[in-house]
């Protein structure tokens, strides 16, 4: 079977459905970013403590993986 001969409709206004998602995505993103944010200015101690632990386990697990 030649594949040109099978015909795909366009998607009807494609391009418009995607915008809101992009759109909802990247303010769920600014929200969670914010956040953050005011979480480490709250606990900048502990948000360190937890930057340096989770720094620990994934250097474990790639020391683990190169063995």
């Amino acid at each position: 079977m030649i594949t040109d001969q099978i015909a795909e409709p366009p998607l009807a206004g494609g391009a418009q459905q995607v915008q809101p998602d992009i759109a909802a995505s990247r303010s769920r993103l600014t929200e969670l970013e914010q956040q953050a944010r005011t979480r480490i200015r709250q606990r900048p101690v502990v948000a360190v403590l937890a930057a340096l632990g989770v720094g620990y386990l994934v250097a474990r697990l790639v020391s683990r993986a190169m063995r």
